[in-house]
Parts: C-alpha cells; structure tokens; sequence
C-alpha cells in the first residue's frame, strides 16, 4: 500500500478526535457480537474487491480490533485514552512487582488468609491508593505554579545586572512544571495499569472469614521513577 496512505491512517488513529465507536456507527454499549456484525456489514462495502476505499477499510479494521480488545476498550471507555505498546509494557512491568510483592507478603506471613486473598482486588487498592495521592500532589502543584506566575514580573532590577528574584523565579516556575509533567505521565499509567487488572478475577467459592478487628498497616510507596512497591506489614 502506499507509503502516504499508511503515514496518514498512522496519524488519523493518534488524532485527539479518533473515535473507534464513531468509525463502527456504534454506542458505547454495544456487545461483542454488535461489534462484529457492524464490522461486517461496513468491511463488504470498503473492501478493495467491492471498489471500496481502502483507507476507510484500514481505518474501519483498527476501530474493530481496537474495541474487540477487552484491554484496549475499557481503557478508552474510561479515560479516552489510547495506550501506546511503550505504556503497556510498562504498566506490565509495574503489575509484575506489584503482584510478587503482594504474593510474597501474604506467603511471608501477613494477616490475610491465603486461600481467600483476592490479588487483583489488592492490587488495584495499590493502584488506586498512588493515583488517589497523585491527584493531590497535582492540584497542590497547579496551585502552587498559578502562584509563581502571579509573582513573576513584578521585581525588577535598577540598572543591568542579574535580576535574582526573576531568576530564582523562573527556576522554580520551569521544576514545578517538569513535576507535573511527571504526575501526568504518572496518572496516565496508573490508567492503563488499572485497564491490565480489569481482565482479572478472583474466584472464591467459600465465604471469607470475618476481617480481624485491627487490620494489618500497609505501606505503599510509588518513587519518582513511576515504580510501585508495597509492603504488608
């Protein structure tokens, strides 16, 4: 095919206003089998052995594999969010150390009983408990650069030299910046995390025992570097 056609379908499915659910003539709603069947019916018209268009077909086909992903739409369904393969692999790093920490804390000895240990269930606390504090630190350092910029511009220096105030100003307008870049891309990943656990259940046919009346603490920690850990204590 085409060199600029693939270019331009690459760019049409990473546009803000792609919409897989607007491409199918579908809901939100719709099922599987909905999914398909509205697939079908457009497909026979685009297809190139029907003098169809062939973009359109390569863009109708990514709007059906897309949403027949369980992953990929609960994602979108969410959050409008279309993960790229990097942020997959990522958020499937993070599970990973997430899931042998919780196995291990629960096999070294923790309160909760194993046979009755819903992994995924803790696992997305975890989750939720970091995203949770990172919309806080979020708004607390929207705020906090609203007021930076507030100041700047107000202090001038007579005569040339260096204007200390703007420059230290400056500084901390350009790092509180660069923090919320990083909790952005932090949110983001969460999201996606989030979206991997969906397609995880636990099965427990017997009824749990009744929780201890002093739960055991949990300390979580997700650094910097967009790494979860946790420990149960």
């Amino acid at each position: 095919m085409n060199a600029l056609v693939i270019s331009s379908i690459e760019q049409e499915i990473h546009a803000d206003d792609w919409d897989p659910y607007r491409i199918l003539g579908l809901r939100r709603r719709s099922s599987p089998e909905q999914i398909r069947a509205a697939y079908r019916s457009k497909a026979k018209k685009l297809h190139s052995d029907a003098g169809g268009d062939a973009r359109a077909f390569l863009l109708l086909k990514e709007a059906h594999d897309f949403l027949m992903d369980p992953i990929a739409r609960g994602l979108w369904d969410r959050s409008q969010i279309r993960a790229t393969e990097q942020e997959c692999k990522a958020a499937r790093a993070r599970l990973d150390e997430i899931c042998t920490l919780i196995i291990s804390g629960i096999a070294n000895g923790s309160d909760i009983p194993p046979e009755h240990a819903d992994i995924p269930d803790l696992m997305r606390e975890v989750v939720c408990s970091h995203l949770d504090d990172f919309r806080k630190d979020q708004n607390s350092n929207r705020n906090r650069l609203r007021r930076l910029r507030l100041m700047k511009g107000k202090t001038r220096r007579k005569g040339k030299g260096d204007n200390m105030v703007a420059r230290i100003l400056d500084g901390q307008i350009a790092q509180t910046e660069a923090v919320l870049e990083q909790l952005e891309k932090a949110l983001r990943l969460g999201d996606v995390i989030l979206a991997e656990l969906s397609v995880y259940e636990f099965d427990d046919p017997e009824e749990p025992p009744a929780p201890p009346s002093a739960p055991p603490p949990k300390t979580y920690w997700w650094d910097p570097e967009i790494r979860f850990t946790t420990r149960f204590a």
